[in-house]
């Protein structure tokens, strides 16, 4: 009578053969399993990413023809610095440790042109939903996985956001 939603989305996305009553992490496709130690490493590099894209979508900011992309492109960029806070908070719940501020340098400049910049993002986008999915699936506590989800779910916008200004960019 009602789709089988739970055939169609292992067969779209594979069997994962998770067991939440087992202190074991999900394996995914690759059989890749992915611990909480792992995890907490992913944490602690996606802060860095996350200040990179940053800084790349000042770029883009600048790149951007109208107000309204400038607006879009800004809106993504404060919500990368949002996630640079959650993530630097999640790894101190994790390890008791403070991140270093940033000592990234500038060098997010490019020769490329603007319409290669949002497809540069869009796909950066795309790459971090894949990373913080597999971070979810090691999550121990509900916060924490209601953090990361939050973060996840902006980036999917974000790379909704970037479609558009592709499809609208001559």
């Amino acid at each position: 009578m009602y789709p089988d939603y739970y055939n169609m989305y292992n067969q779209y996305y594979g069997n994962y053969e998770i067991n939440y009553r087992s202190s074991e992490p999900p394996k995914f496709n690759s059989g890749e399993i992915i611990t909480l130690n792992q995890a907490i490493t992913l944490i602690r590099q996606s802060v860095g990413d996350e200040k990179e894209d940053e800084m790349f979508y000042d770029t883009l900011i600048e790149q951007a023809p109208t107000q309204k992309e400038k607006d879009i492109i800004r809106s993504i960029r404060d919500d990368e610095r949002k996630h640079n806070k959650i993530l630097r908070e999640l790894y101190y719940e994790f390890t008791g440790q403070i991140l270093p501020q940033d000592t990234l340098s500038d060098n997010s400049k490019n020769n490329m042109d603007y319409k290669s910049n949002l497809e540069k993002a869009l796909f950066g986008e795309l790459d971090a939903v894949s990373k913080y999915r597999k971070i979810l699936g090691t999550m121990p506590s509900g916060s924490s996985y209601t953090l990361l989800m939050s973060i996840m779910t902006d980036e999917l916008r974000h790379a909704s956001k970037y479609n558009f200004l592709i499809q609208n960019t001559k």
